[in-house]
C-alpha cells in the first residue's frame, strides 16, 4: 500500500470526520465540507476517505441502507456499537473473543482469521 502526500483536501476531510460523532456518508460529509466555504468535489472527499481507509486511519461500514458510512477511528482493534438512528457509535472490546475465535477457527482448519463486530440498537439520546 503505498502512502499519498498529505494535501489540503485530504486535511479538510479528515478534520471534517473528526468533527463528527458517528458514521457519516460521503455526500454529508461534502455538504458539511462545503459549509465551511472551502470548494471539495465529492470525487476528492471519496478520494481522500478511501485513503484513510487503506491506511487505517477510518472505518467504514455498509449500513443497511447499502450507502458506505465512514468514521474516524483508533488504530486498536476494536468492535462498534452503533445507533440506528443518529448514527453515534461507540468503540468497545470483548475481552476473551479473539482467544475464542482463534480456537474455533483453530478446531475447524481455518487460518488467517479476522472478523468485525457490528452492533445496532438505540442511544439514550434517541430513545
Amino acid at each position: 500500500m503505498s502512502q499519498r502526500r498529505t494535501t489540503w483536501q485530504k486535511q479538510a476531510v479528515q478534520a471534517a470526520l473528526e468533527a463528527q460523532d458517528g458514521f457519516i456518508s460521503a455526500q454529508e460529509l461534502h455538504l458539511a465540507i462545503l459549509g465551511t466555504g472551502k470548494k471539495l468535489g465529492l470525487t476528492t472527499v471519496y478520494r481522500a476517505l478511501t485513503d484513510m481507509v487503506e491506511q487505517g486511519q477510518a472505518d467504514s461500514l455498509a449500513i443497511t441502507d447499502g450507502e458506505m458510512r465512514f468514521r474516524i477511528c483508533t488504530p486498536e482493534h476494536h468492535h462498534h456499537l452503533i445507533c440506528r438512528s443518529c448514527s453515534k457509535t461507540v468503540e468497545f472490546d470483548l475481552p476473551g473473543f479473539e482467544a475464542l475465535a482463534s480456537s474455533v477457527a483453530k478446531e475447524n482448519g481455518f487460518s488467517e482469521l479476522s472478523h468485525e463486530i457490528e452492533l445496532f440498537g438505540i442511544c439514550s439520546d434517541c430513545r
